[in-house]
């Protein structure tokens, strides 16, 4: 898994000052808004005896630890040790806070230390809030690793064997295509012809032999989003915007967006939903029996063709990423923290003031493949 990026946590509407727990890279976080209604993140783990944070509530502002008390702001500094009221607060008394942003409804976290400049940008997604469309949402928990999952969005052959609602044995073949690649994405446009239609949309659209339909997909490292423009007859299109987070290397949760500009009543939303959910369950049926289950880490464990370009430009910069040192090391924290040693993913803070922190940090890959080992103070 990637440290140095945007992932999301959640829907922005759904975060209050109540705090919300929320897993991501193997890592426990929790999120609220203060008393202005500023969202923040910070790692759910309190300096003092271990106690999750999202388990206590929001007072003046700060997270209170349900345990003993103690209090941080949302920059992750202590406020109060209400055992000792005129104590000067040391300034070992942090917790790790990471950025935050609210954009298309989604709370995006960026879990790492690089300066902003440095960080991949959030993807585009104009339709999101433009006139004459309307949005669904929802989520999807996968027991897949984030990376089969990110790929298989992308992945238009499949949709011959899989979909039978927008693909066709009859018409499995991929014929060439555009690629646009981009410092932080990629993304191809294509024509599929996909079946025709039967009940409802039978009657909507006219039956027919079959319908071409432009593809637009595309893959941003940001969230591991996925986007997938789909262009059909009479000026109809949707554009689903997915974001996978890990939760750990076998699960993901995925939140997604999926915009219309045709039959934009609410009445059509149900029958929106159903449709992608059960294309989720299609995706999921197959996805939980890959093996292996973790994405190989090289490009040579599993034999691509000149249709899986979005994978194999995925694949390789997802390696670009982990000779960075973004790599996070599991085995080793597996085998030397686990239940026996709490660490964090480094907030931008630790980068500005290396010393004086609690906890460690987890361990990352170097650009060897070898562990990287920081010490707390």
């Amino acid at each position: 898994m990637l440290m140095n990026n945007w992932y999301v946590a959640g829907f922005a509407d759904e975060i209050t000052n109540k705090p919300k727990h929320v897993r991501m890279l193997a890592q426990d976080y929790v999120l609220f808004r203060d008393e202005t209604g500023t969202l923040n993140c910070l790692s759910d783990i309190c300096i003092h005896r271990g106690a999750s944070l999202s388990r206590g509530r929001v007072h003046k502002g700060c997270i209170e630890c349900p345990y003993h008390g103690w209090r941080y702001r949302g920059d992750g500094s202590g406020s109060e040790i209400p055992a000792h009221p005129d104590v000067r607060i040391p300034k070992r008394v942090r917790v790790d806070s990471y950025p935050v942003e609210e954009r298309y409804g989604f709370v995006w976290v960026f879990l790492g230390d690089i300066p902003e400049e440095e960080r991949p940008p959030i993807p585009e997604f104009p339709e999101y809030d433009a006139p004459g469309r309307r949005n669904v949402r929802g989520t999807f928990k996968w027991n897949a690793n984030y990376g089969r999952v990110l790929e298989n969005g992308c992945d238009f052959a499949h949709a011959a064997f899989v979909h039978p609602s927008f693909g066709s044995r009859d018409w499995p073949e991929i014929k060439k295509y555009e690629t646009l690649p981009g410092e932080w994405s990629y993304g191809a446009r294509l024509t599929m012809p996909t079946p025709p239609d039967s009940g409802f949309w039978g009657l909507i659209r006219g039956r027919q032999e079959k319908v071409d339909v432009i593809s637009e997909p595309e893959w941003h490292i940001a969230g591991m989003t996925v986007v997938l423009r789909l262009h059909m007859n009479r000026g109809w299109n949707n554009a689903l915007f997915d974001c996978n987070t890990p939760i750990d290397e076998n699960t993901t949760m995925t939140y997604w967006q999926l915009s219309r500009n045709f039959f934009t009543q609410k009445f059509f939303d149900s029958d929106t939903t159903r449709r992608a959910l059960q294309i989720f369950n299609e995706d999921h049926a197959v996805l939980n029996h890959l093996n292996p289950v973790e994405l190989p880490p090289g490009l040579r464990e599993e034999f691509s063709v000149e249709s899986d370009a979005l994978m194999v430009a995925f694949r390789k910069k997802r390696q670009e990423l982990y000779a960075r040192g973004w790599g996070i090391d599991l085995q080793t924290y597996q085998d030397e923290f686990g239940e026996r040693k709490a660490a964090v993913i480094p907030s931008p803070a630790r980068r500005e003031d290396p010393k004086g922190w609690v906890l460690p940090e987890v361990p990352r890959l170097s650009p060897e493949g070898e562990p990287i080992r920081q010490a707390a103070e």
